[in-house]
């Protein structure tokens, strides 16, 4: 069964309190409610969604649209806008996650010409892994017979702004969450040893 959501808020066990200065009831798509379809891939039997929208419709969701357009040349505001406004409204769980991913990873880019962005960008890694970890399948190939996920940025980019504040602990637990997702094992092992020398250190 294919899931989708009215706001990412919706989603069991994502914490979401709503977007800064947002009237969700003024966006395009808001109330757009999506048809399911049937399909077969390789003699299986697979579900889509067939989203309305003017002048047509197709498999992208209201969210879909704004995570995956170009903000590189776009002002930060507008960014975080676009962000806040695309958490309310409705998608599916990966979209709601390459909204949030495209945009720390956007922010991550800019944090030596805007180094007040950095705060943002924890915030938005912080947000985007308790999403997966609500809904692994946002991050997974729907395709695979085997258990396979898409690389996750969050965790590399939350990995190296701790270690860099000396955070050793914190960078370890989100390198824990990461293997689960099959990723970050290298960070893993690498961060247990620093930590150890560390402790060595101060033991001695």
């Amino acid at each position: 069964m294919v899931d989708w959501f009215r706001r990412v808020g919706d989603i069991p066990g994502v914490e979401f309190d709503g977007s800064p200065d947002v009237d969700r009831s003024q966006l395009p798509g808001h109330d757009a409610v999506p048809e399911l379809h049937d399909f077969e891939l390789e003699g299986r039997k697979r579900e889509s969604l067939w989203w309305p929208a003017p002048g047509g419709g197709g498999s992208a969701s209201p969210v879909h649209h704004r995570a995956f357009s170009d903000w590189r040349e776009v002002p930060t505001s507008r960014l975080l806008r676009n962000v806040y406004e695309g958490l309310e409204l409705p998608g599916e769980p990966s979209d709601y996650h390459f909204l949030v991913q495209g945009c720390a990873n956007e922010l991550w880019g800019r944090r030596r010409q805007e180094p007040e962005v950095l705060d943002k960008v924890e915030q938005f890694c912080l947000f985007d892994l308790r999403l997966i970890e609500a809904r692994p399948d946002a991050v997974s190939d729907e395709f695979s017979d085997e258990p396979r996920f898409y690389r996750v940025l969050a965790f590399a980019i939350l990995i190296n702004i701790y270690q860099r504040e000396g955070f050793l602990h914190e960078a370890l637990d989100v390198a824990e969450r990461a293997a689960r997702f099959g990723q970050e094992n290298e960070a893993q092992d690498r961060l247990l040893e620093r930590i150890a020398a560390v402790e060595a250190e101060y033991a001695d």
